[in-house]
């Protein structure tokens, strides 16, 4: 098998090569040619130093400098350059304290943590392969390098990348790395929510999201979730994540389904962005709420929610419970209707603002307030009333006043 390099991955093999040093690409970019996947990154092993390899590049970064990394940056794409290199001791189960520099290709190899990922390839030597990851690939296996409980050891995180793998690839994951995980589960708990984050997120909207379950047979999720049990039926959600688009916070949403006021506060312990927080919690909130097929009711709640959060909402009841399908997409049909016909449902989109009130000697605070929201409930009700001067006549008779 000959694999067709980007002109600029050739160019730094070939610049390396012409000023003395060895390189071949490595990891993930060849994991998936090999599987007939389009790489998203080009990486590449040398024999060079960062120094000697920054020598040779007119721009580069030194991203991980001290573990032998540096970027080279090439017609504004980015492409990791590292050094061959053995870990050292890994004290916090995460990075090893030290890297040492080594001559060959083989060694680096050593320490990659899944055959799959220990492959280089070079365009001229073609591949080097020492521990059957080439084999794993075609029989579909997940296995460690060497042994895998010195590879979870050294790094927890990669025991829940196990199963990710599992589940972008549709491999199985071997006998004995499975019980590596049984047994070393609780060590994630030494690793930093922000990783485990970036590698629930990947599986979660993996093409084969039922590998999650992997995670609640090995006892792993409990450590995933930051010490709490899922107290969903994982059986019944993988088909609901696998009826889902891929869109994260849909998928997350249905996931976390069973931690109905909880999700936030797991969210936040797992380091989401606000951003991705917000929509996630409004989601699984919105799955235990009914939606009442009522014009009115669905305006209010367009007011807070937007469009395609909404239609995402709808969706996701669907996949929920398809006995309510039907009514769903009169729901879906009638936002859509509201919204095509501009009908007003927030205070901005009102004919009449506190300016106009104040015109009118209202003096602005609370009692401008309510008038204004009972002006739009109004509106929302009967959106031909939405006219500025057919609300201002209702004010001058106080019927958007409300009294005690």
């Amino acid at each position: 098998m000959k694999i067709n390099l980007p002109h600029q991955v050739k160019f730094i093999v070939d610049t390396l090569e012409h000023a003395g040093y060895e390189a071949f690409i490595v990891g993930g970019c060849v994991r998936d040619i090999i599987r007939g996947v389009a790489p998203k990154d080009w990486d590449v092993a040398t024999s060079a130093t960062p120094a000697q390899a920054k020598a040779l590049f007119l721009r580069t970064i030194d991203t991980g400098i001290k573990h032998g990394t540096i970027t080279v940056l090439l017609d504004r794409k980015h492409y990791e350059v590292t050094t061959y290199r053995i870990d050292g001791e890994y004290l916090d189960g995460r990075r090893p304290e030290t890297v040492e520099f080594v001559g060959n290709i083989e060694e680096d190899l050593s320490r990659r943590d899944f055959t799959m990922n220990a492959i280089a390839y070079h365009p001229n030597k073609g591949f080097v392969d020492p521990f059957g990851g080439q084999a794993d690939i075609k029989r579909k296996l997940v296995r460690c390098v060497g042994n895998p409980v010195q590879r979870f050891t050294e790094d927890a995180l990669r025991m829940l990348r196990a199963v990710r793998f599992s589940g972008t690839t549709g491999f199985a994951i071997c006998g004995d790395v499975l019980e590596a995980i049984s047994k070393l589960k609780h060590n994630l708990s030494n690793v930093s929510p922000e990783r485990i984050r970036e590698e629930l997120g990947k599986l979660i909207t993996s093409y084969h999201p039922e590998a999650v379950e992997i995670l609640y047979t090995t006892g792993l999720l409990p450590f995933v979730l930051r010490g709490r049990e899922y107290s969903g039926d994982i059986s019944e959600v993988v088909p609901w994540l696998k009826k889902c688009s891929t869109h994260e916070p849909m998928r997350m949403a249905l996931f976390l389904y069973w931690a109905g006021d909880e999700c936030e506060n797991l969210l936040r312990d797992l380091r989401f962005d606000n951003k991705s927080m917000k929509e996630i919690s409004l989601y699984v909130r919105m799955l235990y709420k009914p939606i009442l097929d009522s014009r009115y009711e669905i305006k209010k709640i367009l007011r807070y929610v937007q469009q395609d959060m909404f239609e995402n909402v709808l969706t996701l009841k669907a996949i929920i419970n398809p006995l309510e399908s039907e009514v769903l997409e009169d729901i879906r049909q009638e936002a859509a209707d509201i919204y095509q016909k501009g009908e007003c449902f927030t205070l901005r989109d009102l004919a009449v603002n506190g300016s106009d009130l104040a015109a009118l000697g209202m003096p602005r605070g609370k009692e401008m307030g309510e008038v204004l929201e009972n002006l739009l409930d109004m509106v929302m009700r009967s959106p031909e009333l939405n006219v500025k001067r057919t609300l201002i006549e209702l004010v001058k008779v106080g019927a958007a006043i409300c009294r005690p």
